[in-house]
């Protein structure tokens, strides 16, 4: 867990009434959540003291359950899960409750967002991981599944998928069931290299250059020889090579510390060609697609409409 502060709160038992926790992933929500249960609970019996309210419940259920005693516990515990999802009919009716909670409760709130500033929580925490703090993640998350991550694994990990943690997880579970303890950088390259092998040097080398039929090829290739889960791994090294790209354009064509160096051959001679409004119109239909992503049921057509505007070489907006 990033937040040391919130950990401290967990280990003291979750002493107060009212607590928000949020974070974009919903992994580190549901990561804390047995930890929050156990330092509530404590022992008790959790059938007759925790309850667990989603977006459609009603406000006067969650009331109700915080408001009602614990048995054989000294605290009931009441999770809202999905908080971000709740519609303002249901928070509003909740801001009362929020202001004074019952003391023989703790309610936690459970969002993909953070709160309003209406609610006025005072016991707010984040589970946020900046992309700096991945390398450690990496390697706690790798341990918890019985796997000890080299340096070099690390690295090709982040290389080959990006920094989104959804992404990282599925190839450490893939990692984790190959029964390989040590995961060297060799590991991963046989584990995601289908999709680095052409994204990295041919897919993003043909967008870069215009080059549509071939792009589309490589896509084409990319997507009948991945099952659809996979495919947002596409996405994590699409998002990290036009990253690298960026960084290398405001470097004004300096190779960062840990671009490698066939990598740095295949960007940097297309730097003159690259402007300012470009890479915002790149990261803004990387963004609008991934999105699209997570909520078409075809993401083979999200994928070909994302290309259609990589291909374009100027900003139309």
């Amino acid at each position: 867990m990033q937040n040391k502060a919130l950990l401290r709160e967990i280990e003291n038992g979750l002493p107060a009434a009212l607590y928000f926790i949020w974070s974009e992933e919903s992994l580190f929500l549901e990561e804390a959540l047995p930890r929050i249960v156990g330092a509530v609970i404590a022992g008790g019996p959790e059938e007759f003291n925790y309850d667990v309210f989603y977006p459609a419940s009603s406000p006067q259920e969650i009331v109700n359950a915080a408001s009602t005693l614990p048995f054989m516990s000294s605290r009931r515990l009441v999770v809202l899960k999905d908080f971000h999802a709740f519609p303002a009919p249901a928070v509003k009716a909740l801001v009362p409750y929020f202001a004074n909670p019952a003391e023989t409760a703790c309610v936690v709130v459970l969002s993909r967002k953070a709160p309003a500033a209406s609610l006025d929580i005072a016991k707010v925490y984040s589970l946020i991981i900046r992309d700096s703090d991945i390398p450690a993640w990496l390697k706690q998350a790798g341990a918890q599944r019985g796997l000890r991550l080299t340096d070099e694994a690390v690295d090709s990990l982040i290389e080959y998928v990006g920094y989104e943690v959804g992404l990282l997880t599925m190839e450490l579970e893939k990692l984790a069931s190959s029964g390989s303890r040590t995961v060297s950088g060799g590991d991963v390259v046989s584990s995601a290299g289908r999709v680095r092998e052409f994204t990295a040097f041919e897919l993003v080398d043909s967008l870069t250059s215009g080059k549509s039929s071939r792009a589309f090829m490589i896509m084409k290739n990319l997507i009948s020889n991945m099952s659809s889960h996979e495919l947002p791994l596409i996405m994590g090294t699409l998002n990290w090579h036009y990253r690298q790209f960026y960084l290398l354009w405001m470097n004004k064509g300096k190779r960062p510390m840990k671009m490698k160096e066939t990598t740095y051959r295949v960007l940097v001679k297309y730097l003159p060609s690259f402007q300012e409004e470009d890479f915002f119109r790149i990261f803004r239909d990387l963004h609008e697609a991934d999105l699209g992503l997570k909520r078409s049921g075809r993401p083979e057509l999200v994928l070909e409409v994302l290309l259609i505007k990589l291909l374009q070489k100027r900003s139309t907006t």
